[in-house]
């Protein structure tokens, strides 16, 4: 275009558009704002949702039974010192904070070669010797199982044996008692019969 056909008409008509096209710009950058902002609010707003639905839950700390063998060491940890008497399920459970299904299974898998059942529910290590309390708990047992050794009427053995020495021993007076008044009084006259004397 050449400068010397514009007129003062022309240069207001381009400064005209000129500003509209910068009011338009502005505009355009404007609603692109508010757009970048809903959407902010949006994803935010959907974040909220999706924390209330599920709930934030942190990590937790992987026990020592998690390790490859951890499980294994500390069982045979507690058998060894429990010696010959063994361990429950559920005692081995509470200490290591776990299952009792998973120590259980673990018996009956992993530990079937190296352990074995000393009673329902109680387990030692094969080749364990006997722990320090085991012959005190033995010996408990036992005389508890002595007490319990009554007859209906409630004596035991030893009560028993005490009340037959006695019985014997009252016999025994009482016999030597009838034995010492025949030989002092001589046989007794039978009944209905009469001495005479002769004349």
């Amino acid at each position: 275009m050449d400068i010397k056909h514009i007129t003062s008409d022309s240069l207001r008509r381009l400064l005209s558009l000129t500003t509209k096209k910068d009011q338009l710009i502005k505009a355009v950058s404007d609603v692109e704002n508010e757009i970048a902002r809903a959407l902010k609010g949006a994803a935010t707003a959907a974040v909220d949702v999706a924390e209330a639905v599920t709930p934030f839950k942190p990590n937790k700390k992987k026990s020592k039974g998690s390790k490859p063998g951890g499980l294994k060491d500390r069982i045979l940890a507690l058998l060894e010192a429990a010696g010959d008497e063994g361990v429950r399920v559920k005692d081995i459970a509470e200490k290591l904070a776990t299952k009792p299904g998973n120590i259980a299974v673990w018996f009956s898998t992993t530990g079937k070669a190296i352990t074995r059942k000393v009673a329902p529910g109680r387990f030692a290590k094969k080749g364990a010797a006997p722990s320090a309390s085991a012959k005190p708990a033995k010996a408990h047992k036992a005389a508890k199982k002595l007490g319990k050794a009554k007859r209906k009427s409630g004596l035991t053995p030893q009560g028993r044996a005490k009340l037959a020495a006695n019985m014997k021993a009252r016999w025994a007076a009482k016999k030597a008692g009838k034995s010492a008044a025949k030989v002092g009084s001589g046989r007794p006259a039978k009944k209905g019969f009469k001495l005479s004397k002769k004349s």
